[in-house]
């Protein structure tokens, strides 16, 4: 499922040539949404196997290691970051019509391949009607309790530097008890409330991070964390590497 406001930053685009076989690929920095044109094959991560047939998009967050399973072909994929919302899950979609995606994909590429000026924008409008066209098509229910959990987790990406900000609260805020309010946030999102909070703000804080313009203790501040050391341990906890070693690694 994907939220009505995200924001996200195109890293590439590339029409991608696979090879036949398993092959491993680790976490990376960013996000990837694919379309498979010709050939069925299987994601394998967390003990987990999802498969894809030819017109499938799939989409894969950051940070997730898997192994791929697929014939040879190439692919269209954009790879992008999506800034403020989470992602825990490898998920597939088997759109009605994939010949309006096809023309998205091959567009975003086109645009890339010239590499104008203004060219990054042009493709993260592409990215924006992609998504566009999938949540149309696959998007969230219309149950108002479904919207009840939907405006919480705005609410949560909103409000990440507020070191008060508590499951209790975001229950008694969509009028729902804290074990429903759990069970439901768990439904829509596949994770539960806490672990959403911790992973979009360790995702700001890479983000900040990134930039080299703040502090730590200002980072975590601006992230909900009280104290900087205990940023520090969420930090590793979340990403297995300590800050100085994130910020030493070469990007992808």
């Amino acid at each position: 499922m994907l939220p009505e406001k995200t924001a996200v930053s195109v890293v590439d685009v590339l029409n991608f040539h696979q090879k036949q076989g398993r092959i491993e690929v680790p976490g990376r920095k960013f996000s990837a949404i694919s379309l498979r044109l010709e050939t069925p094959g299987k994601y394998h991560y967390n003990r987990k196997t999802v498969s894809f047939v030819p017109g499938s998009i799939c989409l894969i967050p950051e940070g997730l290691s898997y192994v791929r399973e697929a014939c040879e072909e190439m692919i269209l994929v954009i790879h992008f970051q999506m800034l403020d919302f989470v992602m825990d899950e490898i998920e597939i979609f088997q759109p009605r019509e994939i010949g309006k995606y096809i023309t998205l994909f091959r567009k975003a590429l086109d645009i890339r391949t010239r590499n104008e000026a203004g060219g990054n924008h042009l493709i993260c409008a592409i990215l924006y009607e992609i998504f566009a066209e999938m949540t149309r098509e696959f998007g969230f229910s219309s149950d108002p309790r479904d919207n009840r959990i939907i405006e919480s987790a705005e609410f949560i990406r909103q409000n990440l530097s507020d070191t008060a900000l508590s499951v209790e609260k975001l229950a008694a805020r969509a009028l729902v008890s804290v074990a429903l309010f759990r069970r439901e946030f768990h439904r829509i999102y596949g994770v539960s409330p806490k672990q959403y909070l911790d992973s979009l703000r360790i995702q700001y804080a890479k983000t900040l991070l990134e930039t080299d313009y703040f502090s730590q203790k200002e980072i975590a501040a601006r992230c909900g964390y009280k104290d900087v050391e205990y940023f520090r341990t969420a930090f590793k906890r979340k990403t297995g590497q300590s800050i100085t070693a994130y910020l030493r690694e070469p990007p992808e």
